[in-house]
């Protein structure tokens, strides 16, 4: 894949780090979020609706509460980049429908070729790590007890 990096205001959004920077400074943000605003990004100026991201981010035997996650992990994306949801300037909420991402924003690539677009995090890691933020034990989705023994 190559290094990817978009810029919007004073972030960079780096797909090949896997990073958001703000004026050059990592901005913390967790993995599922950071998934998400990627996606956000990646469909910028267009609805996303909230089972597009649920289909994008969360397998289909991953059993969570997918309205939950989304809603947590807008809220984390709009705490890292300082927007408001009540005058978006990064995600604007289409009420009922989905979210979309109106900041202008350019494209930096080390490779020197056009995107491809989508990014390299696989479904199975995807619903890991969402599960993980959801609290729960992608090895053991379930919450069921291990034996003395069983790994």
């Amino acid at each position: 894949m190559p290094e990817k990096k978009i810029r919007f205001d004073d972030f960079e959004l780096d797909y090949g780090r896997f990073q958001l920077c703000r004026g050059g400074t990592p901005v913390r943000l967790e993995g599922l979020p950071l998934q998400l605003l990627m996606f956000l990004v990646e469909k910028r100026g267009q609805l996303v609706t909230r089972e597009e991201i649920s289909a994008a981010l969360w397998s289909k035997d991953v059993f969570v509460d997918v309205e939950q996650g989304i809603n947590t992990a807008i809220r984390k994306i709009r705490r890292a980049l300082a927007d408001d949801a009540g005058e978006p300037q990064y995600l604007q909420t289409v009420v009922g429908r989905g979210y979309r991402f109106v900041a202008p924003t350019a494209v930096e690539e080390a490779s020197g070729s056009a995107s491809a677009g989508g990014y390299a995090v696989s479904a199975e890691d995807l619903g890991r790590a969402i599960m993980t933020a959801a609290g729960l034990d992608p090895e053991n989705p379930k919450g069921t007890p291990k034996l003395p023994g069983q790994s």
